[in-house]
């Protein structure tokens, strides 16, 4: 958790449990926001010296932390590519996203198509694809940027390459896509505001 921690704790049967737990991460200076039977979520990030004090003093107590099983590669993956797309501009022209993916994980695109696809049930190129088009999207619609530039920022080589993705995808033009924009920046202009319609007069009272 990029806010805090959460601990999977074995061991805790009942309410006194967790006042022991409280108690024990208390006297440790470590901050609790929620403790439940089974489950302690801390306020803050975790480092490993935390854990290990924390490990120790609930293991005097009858308890012990549950592991957590590593994120698979597909979910790494995912969660990589996901960070990605939240940027404002995701323009390739340094370095590829399949060569980002491939310094990040430490394995080689296939390897990582392989298991993206198997866990997924759709490939990698799909998801990827599918999250380019989302970020057009969001562009086109709260940006004023030419399609040229969107082409540019959203990794595109071309904004042939753009439209013919984009049609693919979605089956409609950007540029029909775009109208959307106009048309609702239009009904909210014709839209009259209730100051309006009281400074008009004549209305019913």
């Amino acid at each position: 958790m990029k806010d805090g921690a959460e601990l999977r704790v074995r061991g805790m049967v009942c309410a006194r449990c967790i006042d022991a737990v409280l108690t024990e991460l208390g006297q440790l200076g470590i901050p609790v926001a929620e403790v439940q039977l089974g489950v302690v979520t801390l306020r803050d990030p975790l480092n490993p010296n935390d854990r290990s004090r924390i490990e120790q003093a609930l293991t005097k107590q009858g308890f012990s932390l549950i592991q957590a099983e590593p994120p698979s590669v597909h979910q790494r993956v995912r969660t990589f590519v996901d960070d990605y797309f939240r940027q404002d501009d995701v323009s390739e022209t340094t370095t590829r996203l399949s060569t980002q993916l491939q310094n990040e994980l430490g394995l080689d695109y296939d390897t990582l198509s392989r298991h993206f696809a198997r866990d997924e049930g759709r490939t990698l190129e799909t998801y990827i694809i599918n999250r380019r088009i989302d970020k057009v999207k969001e562009r086109m619609v709260y940006s004023d940027d030419t399609l040229t530039e969107i082409a540019h920022r959203t990794g595109y080589s071309s904004v042939q390459h753009l439209s013919n993705q984009f049609r693919q995808r979605t089956g409609l033009t950007p540029s029909f896509f775009r109208q959307i924009r106009y048309r609702k920046q239009a009904l909210q202009q014709q839209a009259v505001s209730p100051s309006q319609i009281s400074q008009g007069g004549g209305g019913i009272v």
